[in-house]
């Protein structure tokens, strides 16, 4: 039991030790980390499943053999020590999974945010510069519709998505490319989908997941945001953000309308839109959604699973919970951008 200990112990002191931001920046964001990602990457990228996946699953294995190889004596009658050793037992395998979340990738919820790597002007969040952010959000979907939906057969661009994506993550502190590919499929996918998550990545193989029952209009987004995870952007606002302007300054037509429809949405709408307010092509997608979910969600399922999901992220030092998904809109208006369509980065000292 002793080697027991010293993984429990070891995974306390990770877990309770919060680095410092600069020392993140620096030695882990652009330190260790990259070198991770590059010498994971080239192991799952190429095969055709989830290695996240199979990690999962011999976390669970091996908690069965532990439950099974102490209580199995219990057939002679009910003894504590048993109990005792299973418990402590489970309780190693819980520290060895944690501090590989936390090297892995967990690590990055500690990175500074991205208003003190950007010109960040809090005056220009109003009421009136969201109006019209929604207003150009409108007419971009309203314009691109149907371009994007003339080529809506055809298969997701990964490497035009990748070159409108990467210039962004290295603007925004990221001093090296990520490399990013295609989502796996993976075992989750049926509770992705009765719960409305759209995607995921797995913080121990750093594998990205999209849910089945993603519209061919949302995937250039959310495969965006997931990279941006990847990217090590751990909060929902930024990787928000990076897919918001990664997606819009793309040439691609599907890519672009997939941005412009993901911030309208994002932003606060009327109670009432006239029939003229959208092009038939966006009305076509709003009622695919709809039905899309009135098919796939369970809302039960649903709210717990977001409510369990915002304590995760309240644990992790995002105070707001789930509802930092929706605090884009303020990056989107506080953030300049450059004529390359780039956030205006703070001058290095």
């Amino acid at each position: 039991m002793w080697i027991d200990t010293i993984l429990i112990v070891a995974g306390i002191v990770l877990s309770a030790w919060r680095p410092d931001p600069a020392w993140i920046e620096r030695a882990y964001v652009n330190g260790g980390y990259p070198r991770w990602q590059h010498a994971i990457s080239t192991i799952t990228l190429p095969l055709p499943f989830s290695l996240g996946d199979v990690a999962g699953l011999v976390g669970i294995g091996i908690a069965t053999w532990i439950v099974w190889h102490n209580l199995k004596t219990m057939r002679e009658g009910w003894r504590l020590a048993p109990i005792a050793r299973a418990l402590y037992g489970l309780l190693a395998l819980v520290a060895v999974y944690s501090g590989w979340f936390l090297l892995s990738w967990g690590w990055n919820y500690d990175r500074a945010p991205l208003e003190t790597r950007t010109i960040y002007d809090p005056s220009r969040v109003t009421n009136a510069a969201g109006d019209r952010l929604s207003e150009l959000a409108r007419a971009q979907v309203n314009r691109l519709a149907p371009l994007a939906h003339a080529r809506a057969a055809r298969a997701l661009d990964i490497d035009a998505l990748r070159a409108s994506w990467l210039p962004v993550v290295r603007r925004l502190g990221d001093a090296w490319s990520p490399v990013v590919g295609a989502p796996k499929p993976s075992i989750a996918a049926p509770f992705m989908d009765a719960t409305g998550t759209a995607g995921y990545i797995n913080p121990l193989t750093l594998n990205s997941h999209l849910a089945p029952d993603l519209l061919w209009f949302e995937r250039p987004f959310d495969l965006a945001h997931e990279w941006t995870h990847v990217a090590a952007f751990a909060r929902e606002d930024e990787a928000n953000y990076v897919a918001s302007i990664a997606t819009t300054r793309s040439r691609d037509p599907v890519i672009e309308y997939s941005g412009w429809l993901e911030i309208f949405l994002t932003l606060p709408l009327k109670s009432h839109y006239a029939r003229n307010a959208f092009a038939p092509q966006v009305w076509a997608d709003f009622d695919a959604i709809r039905k899309r979910n009135a098919r796939h969600l369970n809302l039960s399922l649903s709210r717990f699973t977001w409510r369990t999901y915002g304590a995760y992220l309240k644990t992790n030092h995002v105070a707001s919970g789930i509802e930092n998904y929706n605090e884009v809109s303020r990056l989107l208006l506080a953030i300049p951008l450059d004529r390359q369509g780039l956030p205006i980065a703070k001058p290095t000292t």
